[in-house]
């Protein structure tokens, strides 16, 4: 039963690596790569919250500036195109620590849940729970 709440107890991402039998070498490595990635990517999408709580208060005022609007939107894009560089750059240096075989059990288990994922198997995207849900009509 312990061994069961240890197994449950695991995150997400633990889960993701608990099967590729990781040497303590490679878990050291992707715990000091992931850190350097949480500290690179947490002020980034704070700033992203940021400015879609600006788009949100520009949109609700009774005349709408709409080079605000759109200044804000494209900052929100440059953004986002440096956040998934990052994430990208930490998926690059994560495979280039696995041998061949791990990189290969982890490309099948991504195309697993991929899968899952657009039938609503995986908790997000589908038809029931997906993202967006319960959000209402953006528009005005």
């Amino acid at each position: 039963m312990l061994v069961l709440t240890t197994i449950n107890a695991q995150s997400p991402r633990q889960d993701r690596f608990a099967s590729l039998e990781l040497t303590e070498e490679q878990q050291a490595e992707i715990t000091a790569l992931r850190a350097e990635h949480y500290k690179a990517i947490t002020p980034l999408k704070n700033k992203m919250a940021e400015l879609k709580a600006h788009e949100r208060t520009l949109l609700s005022e009774e005349n709408v500036d709409m080079t605000a609007v759109n200044k804000t939107i494209d900052e929100q894009s440059e953004l986002s195109n440096s956040i998934r560089k990052l994430q990208v750059k930490q998926q690059v240096a994560v495979k280039g620590l696995l041998s061949d075989e791990q990189v290969m059990k982890l490309e099948q288990r991504r195309q697993f849940a991929k899968r899952n994922a657009k039938h609503g198997k995986g908790g997000r995207g589908g038809f029931h729970g997906g993202a967006g849900m319960g959000r209402g009509y953006k528009g005005i």
